[in-house]
């Protein structure tokens, strides 16, 4: 496929040849340029944790096996995984380190190193996965990794990986993702005071090593990439459009991005929930996260008609200017979807992820995998950003019996208060806690009431949300924004559970009404939910 850009020039887009035994594999590249492939084959037995891992260049010449074997998954565990370590010796699985001698490039002995995650992880019953994510910093030393858990919560750690006799250990382990989003205001009771949101699911390590790519919030109800320095307090909003962008892979020289997004997915793209600018929306977003991935990624991957991209932006203008939208890279026929990991070659003139065929994932089968390489043409980097040694723990880390204090309780979010207007009026919220491992729901409510921070912009209204695994995930808003920047959002929208395919309803409910209908405006834009499918 090749297409030409305004602002990127010509690029090439071009699968990995890879032999035809192999099956279901994940690719990287590593920091030498050549790919790293994790595979299976039709000779391994199926289910059995079998994998193998291999190198190629990324024309699909000089493949090459080093490792062939069982890699147990640990039960919460999401998989196996494939980071590259800079001194290109080695490979983070997620519960293993994989040690090449003499280097991955020509590796002739291969061993196998379990990694043993701090504070009990694995047998905390507040843990449903003890790592989802885990990525390795260019230091060579530090890794984070994101935890779930069962309250509808993540915690975000941050260690030095240090190597045993018999395993890895993680070193000085801290938490760096925020523990408390409201904490009392002090001068006026029932009051409380936004704290910025920090953590979610970490992606890359950038600046050198002292910050973190990560799928999380600032301002925004959906999930956006964020930037999370670990030197200092900043924390940036990288994608700004109102739709799902989740993952942002860096540049080797940081001006550059690939985005794992829904913006080039018109039909699937929940923009209309993002469209409406809101204060402090994630606290009525966070509950609904799940159901928006489950809808707008995992249905998308396995049955749903759409995208997940990727996207190639330009840092800068992501950041900086509203409505930038970047060049969409995926198939325009839409039947193969973007699933992760995306990475770049050293030379920052190439990109590579990976794409699923949509319904290809069978019971007892492997699905039908494909590497795309995008090749930049034209664009001519500038030197990559040098490596800078890791923070061992940051401004806001939490550390010690602090840290082990904080994962022993569930997540229990104030269950109601209020947050003044930086001009004038309040929200008042309502929140309660779910329980995944109960099947409980999650729940909350925000009411508006001559609520303003500028001054120019006045909000009125509610929005509510109540989010389940096993029945309707509800978001209702009868919203209206008066002043500089008139918008409204009246708006209901209803997803069915997990076990059927999180589907967006549109079935009569009690109310005689749709159980999703309406729209949302602002900025001259009204996006309506019967536009998107199901």
């Amino acid at each position: 496929m090749h297409i030409t850009t305004d602002d990127f020039g010509r690029i090439d887009i071009t699968d990995v040849p890879l032999p035809d035994d192999v099956r279901d594999p994940s690719a990287t590249y590593t920091y030498s340029g050549k790919v790293c492939v994790l595979y299976r084959s039709d000779a391994d037995p199926f289910g059995e944790d079998w994998y193998h891992v291999a190198v190629v260049d990324d024309d699909g010449t000089n493949f090459r096996t080093i490792f062939s074997g069982r890699i147990p998954q640990h039960a919460k565990a999401n998989g196996i995984r494939h980071m590259p370590f800079a001194d290109n010796r080695r490979l983070l699985l997620g519960d293993y380190v994989l040690e090449c001698t003499p280097d991955l490039d020509t590796c002739t002995r291969a061993e196998l190193v379990p990694v043993e995650y701090p504070w009990g992880l694995e047998e905390d019953p507040l843990t449903s996965h003890h790592w989802s994510e885990i990525i390795v910093s260019p230091d060579n030393e530090h890794i984070s990794w994101t935890t779930l858990r069962n309250d509808f919560g993540a915690v975000v750690g941050l260690g030095r990986l240090s190597r045993a006799e018999d395993g890895y250990v993680i070193e000085d382990p801290t938490i760096i993702s925020t523990a408390d989003a409201l904490t009392p205001d002090p001068e006026r009771d029932g009051y409380f005071l936004p704290q910025p949101v920090r953590g979610g699911e970490v992606k890359q390590f950038v600046r050198g090593g002292t910050a973190i790519s990560a799928v999380g919030g600032t301002d925004g109800f959906l999930p956006d990439s964020v930037v999370q320095d670990l030197a200092s307090e900043e924390l940036l909003r990288v994608t700004k459009t109102p739709g799902y962008d989740e993952t942002t892979i860096f540049s080797p020289d940081e001006r550059l991005g690939l985005v794992m997004t829904s913006r080039a997915s018109k039909r699937t793209n929940p923009a209309i929930l993002g469209l409406v600018p809101r204060p402090h929306a994630i606290l009525a977003g966070m509950d609904l996260a799940w159901a928006v991935y489950t809808y707008t990624v995992s249905g998308v991957r396995s049955f749903r008609e759409g995208n997940v991209g990727p996207v190639l932006i330009d840092i800068e203008k992501s950041m900086n200017e509203p409505g930038y939208e970047g060049v969409p890279l995926n198939n325009p026929d839409e039947s193969w979807v973007y699933c992760s990991p995306m990475s770049w070659n050293p030379s920052g003139r190439k990109t590579m992820w990976l794409e699923v065929l949509r319904g290809s994932e069978r019971p007892g089968t492997y699905r039908e995998m494909r590497v795309r390489v995008a090749h930049l043409l034209d664009h001519e980097p500038s030197a990559p950003v040098p490596t800078r040694p890791t923070p061992s723990s940051a401004p806001y880390s939490i550390s010690g019996a602090a840290a082990e204090q904080t994962l022993k309780k569930a997540s229990a979010p104030v269950s109601s208060g209020r947050i003044a207007g930086t001009h004038s009026g309040y929200l008042e919220f309502e929140r309660e806690a779910g329980d995944l491992s109960q099947g409980r729901a999650a729940a909350s409510k925000i009411t508006y009431v001559d609520y303003s921070d500028d001054g120019r912009t006045f909000y009125q209204g509610f929005e509510q949300t109540r989010s389940s695994f096993v029945s309707d995930t509800v978001y209702q808003a009868e919203l209206e924004l008066t002043g500089e920047h008139p918008g409204e959002m009246r708006l209901r929208a209803t997803w069915s559970g997990r076990q059927d395919g999180t589907r967006l309803l549109f079935d009569r409910d009690t109310d005689g009404q749709p159980k999703s209908h309406g729209f949302a405006r602002y900025g001259g834009v009204q996006l309506n939910i019967e536009d998107l499918v199901e």
